[in-house]
């Protein structure tokens, strides 16, 4: 019988994912009003925001206002990331008092260079420059490496698994101790998951905090995740209303929605202390945004909208 990690736990990262991709803006308040009810709902750790310039992401024109304004709140044990870009995103991160940074470098080199506009040498040398500055900085934000494209790039295909491992042994030799695998453009298949975490494990040394962000393009995020929790995992990255998406990975739909992971880990027996209805709130609220975006299955269940039984 098969052996199910019951330790893995559920990052948010709808705030950042899910809001980056709708292209009315959002306002404050209701970006606000949506972090809250999720929240509300029990999500411990976010992605809330991310700090990059407003001309390459509009949407995140305010995201000192909303993490000041969430902050201050002082939620009780809740966990709040950022991405950043570069150096300059990184103090911001610094001057907004964030739990930690997650710094993004594609496992392709063409998607990187889609993305950040730098060859991966390039963004490396960038991570590096974040380390020193933070290093001499007491309660600098954690380091997290995000690896996008890591079952594959829309522009150069498959990706080798010695490649990521690569790229984690690089962050490892800058301190770095937590990684997140990105699905980006949802083209991963459970027996690759499987095989991917054999050979990540296999390889790589104890002690590291491991995740996976998953894309829902295919309808195969639920199982690749069910695939990856045979492996010590830390965490699953998802997104209220199934919301989300590359703006530089051609085909990159929504994240897998956070309410149909918990209903599938919490059916497994994991855990998760999030409540289902609370976030297909949320989901309903950003709906209103982009209608056509929303990518939820307990959302059709619990609205009465799911197909009516047949033969």
């Amino acid at each position: 019988m098969r052996q199910i990690n019951k330790d893995v736990r559920v990052v948010e990262v709808g705030p950042r994912d899910g809001f980056q991709n709708v292209k009315v803006f959002i306002p404050t308040e209701k970006k606000i009003e949506m972090i809250e009810t999720v929240i509300d709902a029990g999500v411990k750790e976010m992605e809330i925001t991310s700090f990059v310039s407003p001309k390459a992401i509009p949407q995140m024109a305010d995201a000192k206002e909303v993490v000041g304004t969430i902050k201050a709140r002082q939620h009780k044990d809740l966990f709040l990331t950022a991405l950043v870009p570069n150096l300059f995103g990184a103090r911001v991160a610094l001057e907004m008092k964030m739990d930690a940074i997650n710094f993004v470098i594609s496992v392709s080199e063409s998607h990187n260079k889609e993305n950040v506009r730098h060859t991966i040498d390039e963004s490396f040398a960038e991570l590096e420059r974040i380390v020193n500055e933070y290093s001499n900085v007491q309660g600098a934000p954690h380091l997290i490496l995000s690896l996008p494209t890591t079952f594959g790039c829309p522009f150069e295909g498959p990706q080798p698994v010695s490649k990521v491992i690569n790229m984690v042994r690089r962050g490892m030799d800058l301190g770095i101790r937590r990684f997140i695998f990105s699905d980006t453009i949802g083209v991963a298949n459970p027996l690759q998951v499987e095989s991917f975490f054999e050979e990540i494990f296999a390889t790589l040394p104890s002690g590291l905090e491991l995740g996976l962000h998953l894309h829902d393009t295919r309808g195969m995020a639920l199982a690749n995740a069910f695939a990856a929790l045979s492996f010590p995992i830390n965490s699953l990255e998802s997104s209220f209303g199934g919301f989300g998406g590359c703006p530089f990975a051609p085909g990159a739909a929504g994240n897998v929605a956070t309410e149909d992971l918990v209903n599938m880990l919490e059916n497994l027996g994991v855990p998760t202390g999030i409540d289902i209805k609370k976030l297909v709130k949320a989901a309903l609220e950003l709906a209103k945004f982009a209608p056509d975006a929303l990518n939820s299955h307990m959302t059709r269940v619990l609205t009465g909208k799911a197909a009516p039984c047949g033969l």
